[in-house]
Order: C-alpha cells, then structure tokens, then sequence
C-alpha cells in the first residue's frame, strides 16, 4: 500500500495521535468535563428502557391531581389544607389494612384542632411514614437534638456514610411535629440534590448529618417491609439484611425508571378518595374506591398539582411530581433494580479500544470511506450496546468512547493527510507529467493488483518523430530550437494524455507511447488513433504560430502497431527501466521510418486496423518486410476516423518494401 519508509512514519504518527486522543479523552472524562454528555445519553436509555411491567403492581398514589386540588382549595382554602383531610384518609384506608402510607407531605406545624385526631389514627393505623427534611439555614424553633430518626436508632450503620455529610450550623431540621412524630412508626428523610444540570438521577439512601446517619424515607420504608440490624456500603453496593443495592462512590443509586408519570403505577385522584369517603356529597358516575382496594398495597399520597410546587425533572418527564420518585424509589429499593455504573476502569479500557479501531482501520485501507463506514458501525454498535445493557440495568460509559471513537477516524484522518495523503499527491502529481491523469488515478487505485514484472500483454505502440530535426539544428538558433521543441513535446503529450495513454520515453525529438497496459478492456486502438490524428492537427495549429513568429515550422511522422509485447520492469542492479520491448515496439518504430519514404503522416499495421474496423478511413501502401523478418506485414495510411475530419492522402507511390 506504502512504501516501507511511509508506512512507518504513518504508523508512528497514528500510534502518537490516538495516545494523545485516549489520554485527552480519559482526563476530560476523569475531569467530569463529559459529565453533561453522558448524563445526556443515559436519559436517552432510560427512556428507552421503561418497562412499566416491571413496576410494581402493589404501589398505588393517592394523587392530589389539578382537579383535586382546584375543587380542594375552592372549599379548604390555599394550601397546605387543614390535617382533618388526612386524617379522614387514613381512618378510611386503615379498614383495608394497606401495609404502608407513605405521605409526601410535612406537618412541621402544629393545628391543635387537628393534631389530636390525625395523631390518633395514625397511632392506631401502625403503618404510616412521615417524612422530614433538612432546610438550608438555621430556623428558629428546629432543633435536630430533639428528634432521633426511629429506623437508623436501632440500625447500626458499619463504617462512615458516604457522601457529603450536612453541619448543623448550615442546615436545620424541619421535623414532624412531636404529637405526629410520637404516633408516627416510621419516619424518614426526603432530601436529594439533583444533578447540576437539575435532573432526579440519583437518588441517597443513607444521609449524614452530624456525623451521624439518617434514612431516607424510601430506605425507612423498605426497612419497615424488610427489618435490618446492621446496614454498611461498600465501593459499589450497599446492604442492610435482605437489601442490597448498587450505588456509587456518594452512596447514591440511579433510579430504574419503569415508565413516565402516567403508566408506572396506580393513580387514584384525592378528589376521587373524597367522594369514597363521604359518597351522598358527590355525584354518583364518580368512580368510588372501597377500602378494600387497598389491601396490601403500599400506598402513597402525594401531590402531582401544578399549584403544589412538586415538579421534579426526570429523565422520563419533565414534569414529574415528588410522589413519583418516593414511589419509584421504594419500588427500586424493595427489588434491587437499581442501575449500577460500570467500574471506572471499564470506561477507560473502552476509551482506548474505540479509539485504537478507527485508527487500525486508517491503517488498513488507503481509502477514507472504508474506515469511516469501519467507524459508524463501531458507533451504531457499541451505542446498541449501551441501549440493550441499560435494559439489563447496567451503565455502560457512553458518550467518552463514542467521543473517543469519532475524534480518532477524524484526527488520524487529518494525520494521514498531511503526512502520506499529502507525499502520494506530490507524487500523483508528478506521475501526472508523464502518464494521463485518468490512468494515473486507475493504477493507483488497483496498486495492490497490477503486476509490474515483466509479462507479456497486448499494447497498441504510438512511435513519432520529427524530420528533418538534424538540419533545422544546423540553422536554427539551439536555445530557440530547444524552446519550440519543448512546445511541442508538451503539446504532444498533453494530447497523449487526453486520450489515456502513457507516454513511456522521449527518445530525442521522438515520442513512444502506448495504449493497453492498465486498461485491456477498452478501446485502445482507437484512442491511439484518435490520438494520432489531433496530434496533426495540433501541429498544424503550432505552425500558423510558429511561423508567424519567424521559426521554421515542424513535420512529424507517425507510427501505430498492435501487438503482443513484453511490459514491465526491464534490467538488474542500480538500472532499471519499466518500458516495453518486443517486435511489437520494433514494428512500429519502422512504421514511423516509413512516414519518410511514403511522404505520408500516419502509418499503421493491419493488426491495428483489424482492431479499428470499418470506422478508419485508410488508403493501402502495400507491404513491408521487417528487418529480422522474412513474411511482409500489410501497411496503411490513415486518414480519417469515422466521426472526424479526414487527412488527404499523400500522392506519392509507396515502394513496395523498406529494408
């Protein structure tokens, strides 16, 4: 493909520029500069990989949807709405034995006319969680020192809580009131900070505040489901008993979404809980909900209300309530389906694999659409990957190797053509002098395939010569002469060129050229031909202006033959030519001589007219005997071509045979 020496300084550039791509990569992925894109990427997966079969069919949530909360607030005022609607919603549940609610709702507060009774049946209901949550600041009146998260009390946690761990003259607890908090069985914090691009990925389950550890209220909840005594984290798992979850060096576990805010879990609007309660208030095509639907369930009351300030963006939506993670999240927790990241030692390895293969690929093929059409499957493969391990809640680094991948194909295609691109052009372009640039592009293209040892093939031979060359030398100036014969070897050429033949010497003032080494398959006596005879006309042009210039014009004859020969390297040693040689050249040099004795132009033999058929216009000069050869060879001069203008014949009668 390359020559030994450009081979290697290609190799070595390619070997410099993926290092340098993989070890840029990898510290802007250590560096979290690809933390967006990737963040970016898994909400792609997630959504891709809902399945909302697999939530669970035992979460049901209580929603205080829009229409509950616009009919709600017409009747109890602006919210947060007196304690006595929750306490009707629980006395009303508890008949149906539900084995947890979950309220996302905080009664910091006191309401004496309430309290009481909300307490009473949260205390006699012995399921309820309530949650808490820390506030940023110090508030009068929450004192931390007061209030000891049950679950966590009697759980003993192995080893420190990973993560940031809250101070308390930065943050305050915004607790149950102590009535609730004393009823309550449960309790929990709900608290998580989004990603910085404000996106619920990732979720805590164990909190440090104080130096001490607080449960989440998905994590309190579960542990109500599934006692622990002990819980520790690992590098990449927390356990607590039959609990075990995949989280990250923070402790925090990516949420396996099942599916967006409408078809993930059960909803049952307030509204609707309402008219189940007190069923001679509302209209009877309202759809009631007995107790009894409730056995079993974990149940969950929230708000999903434009007006309740609970939006939290997710990957699945935009717009998700608050009620929506805690469920999704207990389910996670109960069921371990949490995502686990891959090792950041995996992310590397794929740097530098997706970085290495475009660039092998360059290596490769000298053509760039092979190692780009390499490159874009490497990327729709290792980007189904990703997909289809998502699925199968895994986290596989996505937007580094893919990154990795197409700055690769695109560096070290850039590398390639300012090194070895850039010398082969040099070198098209100096092919280009001496060989058609059509054929140029050919051989190049099938470098791989052409042979250039000897071998004998079926070349059509171009011999022309200038006469009389001696004596315009003996009356012309040399430096004008050398002038207007380069003029004409470049016009000579030039017309070669056009039509796809290879100019293989200039012996002198005279040209050999040939047709057929590269393109066996085309018409090649006919672009001799046709060559030939624009050579003519060509110099016909150049006399008007040579003339008029006061230089001697020119007269050249031409010679063409059909023939086996014998084309390839020629010679040993320090001396080499790549020419053709045989009786096939030696003909058509002859023919070229008899140009002088037939006072003709062209002259070529009966194998190139066999070649040309009844499209050439000739006229017969006889035969002619070869030196070295005794059967006489069949000779005409050609006028015309088919489609072309026609030379006239020359008046002179040929002689019978040149010796």
């Amino acid at each position: 493909m390359y020559s030994p020496k450009v081979r290697t300084r290609l190799r070595r550039g390619v070997a410099i520029v993926s290092l340098s791509i993989a070890v840029g990569v990898s510290v802007a992925w250590q560096g979290g500069a690809l933390t967006w894109l990737e963040n970016r990427s898994s909400d792609l997966r997630a959504r891709a990989s809902t399945d909302p079969s697999r939530a669970s069919r035992d979460i049901v949530i209580v929603d205080i949807d829009n229409a509950s909360f616009r009919v709600l607030t017409d009747k109890l005022g602006r919210w947060p709405w007196t304690r006595r609607v929750w306490t009707e919603l629980v006395r009303y549940l508890n008949p149906g034995k539900p084995r947890l609610i979950v309220f996302d709702v905080f009664f910091s507060g006191q309401e004496p006319e309430a309290d009481p009774g909300f307490a009473g049946v949260i205390r006699a209901a012995g399921n309820v969680v309530l949650p808490f949550t820390f506030v940023s600041g110090h508030i009068d009146g929450m004192d931390a020192a007061i209030f000891t998260p049950p679950e966590m009390a009697r759980m003993r946690l192995d080893g420190s809580t990973p993560g940031e761990t809250l101070r308390r003259d930065a943050w305050s607890l915004n607790q149950p009131n102590p009535e609730l908090a004393a009823a309550m069985k449960s309790t929990g914090v709900a608290l998580w900070t989004p990603d910085p691009d404000g996106m619920t990925r990732r979720l805590p389950l164990v909190i440090g505040y104080e130096d001490k550890p607080w449960a989440t209220v998905w994590l309190a909840a579960a542990l109500r489901m599934k006692p622990a005594q002990t819980a520790s984290f690992s590098a990449s798992e927390f356990s607590a008993g039959s609990l075990h979850m995949p989280v990250d060096s923070l402790g925090r576990f990516v949420l396996r979404w099942h599916g967006d805010t409408l078809n993930s879990y059960k909803r049952v609007p307030l509204w609707e809980m309402i008219c189940s309660i007190y069923p001679t208030q509302c209209d009877a095509t309202v759809t009631r909900h007995p107790a009894t639907e409730f056995a079993g369930k974990l149940v969950f009351v929230g708000a999903s209300a434009a007006g309740s300030y609970e939006v939290r963006p997710t990957p699945v939506s935009e717009t998700a309530p608050g009620v929506f993670v805690l469920a999704t999240a207990l389910d996670n927790v109960l069921a371990g389906q949490a995502v686990r990241i891959a090792p950041g030692w995996i992310a590397l390895l794929l740097i530098v694999a997706m970085t290495a293969i475009p660039a092998l690929a360059i290596l490769q093929w000298r053509s760039i659409l092979a190692p780009a059409a390499v490159t874009l499957l490497l990327l729709a493969g290792y980007g189904a990957l990703c997909f289809l391990a998502y699925r199968w809640d895994y986290w596989l680094p996505m937007a580094a190797p893919m990154l990795a991948a197409a700055i690769s194909l695109s560096g070290n295609t850039g590398w390639r053509y300012l090194t070895v691109d850039r010398e082969l052009a040099r070198t098209r372009g100096t092919l280009e002098r001496y060989v058609s640039p059509q054929l140029v592009r050919e051989v190049m293209d099938k470098l791989d395939t052409i042979r250039f040892d000897g071998e004998k093939r079926v070349l059509t031979i171009l011999f022309s010569d200038v006469r009389s060359f001696t004596t315009l030398t003996e009356k012309s100036d040399p430096v004008e002469l050398l002038t207007q014969l380069n003029e004409y070897l470049e016009a000579m050429t030039e017309i070669i060129f056009r039509y796809d033949g290879i100019v293989d010497k200039f012996i002198g003032d005279g040209i050999m050229a040939h047709w057929g080494a590269f393109t066996p398959d085309r018409p090649n006596a006919q672009l001799a031909a046709r060559a030939s005879l624009d050579m003519m006309d060509t110099l016909a042009v150049l006399n008007q202006k040579w003339v008029a210039r006061g230089r001697p014009p020119l007269d050249i004859g031409v010679g063409l033959n059909t023939g086996e020969v014998i084309f390839g390297n020629v010679g040993t040693g320090k001396k080499v030519d790549f020419t053709a040689i045989g009786d096939g050249v030696n003909l058509a040099a002859r023919l070229e001589s008899a140009n002088k004795e037939y006072h003709s132009h062209i002259i070529l033999s009966a194998a190139t007219l066999a070649e040309l058929g009844s499209q050439a216009q000739v006229r017969p000069l006889g035969s002619i005997v070869v030196k070295g050869k005794t059967v006489g060879v069949e000779i005409y001069e050609l006028l015309g071509l088919q489609g072309g203008p026609v030379h006239p014949p020359t008046r002179i009668t040929p002689k019978e045979a040149i010796r």
